[in-house]
């Protein structure tokens, strides 16, 4: 996870928004071919991100933007942790 924050952050990417495993997945040890053993936690924590960004599976956006987004619209709206209850991006600096 951490080499994929930091291409995240050098980068900047236009991303793709997906509602299934993606490529951020492939390294995942709950990655199951194109399935995610965790599918119903990581769908739910999904849907409620992109309900609150105003967004849907196949919207592109650059990763500061979806950053800015998560920011204002979950963590300074101290929506965090009915959103992303265990998520591990808990750790990650949203500044």
């Amino acid at each position: 996870m951490t080499d994929i924050i930091r291409m995240l952050e050098e980068d900047n990417p236009v991303l793709t928004l997906t509602d299934s495993c993606d490529i951020i997945c492939d390294r995942c040890p709950n990655r199951q071919a194109d399935k995610c053993r965790s599918e119903c936690r990581v769908g739910r924590i999904d849907s409620g991100c992109l309900r609150e960004y105003g967004l849907s599976a196949g919207d592109e956006i650059r990763w500061s933007d979806l950053k800015k987004l998560a920011a204002d619209k979950i963590i300074l709206q101290s929506k965090l942790p009915q959103i992303c209850l265990d998520c591990q991006w808990h750790c990650f600096d949203w500044n």
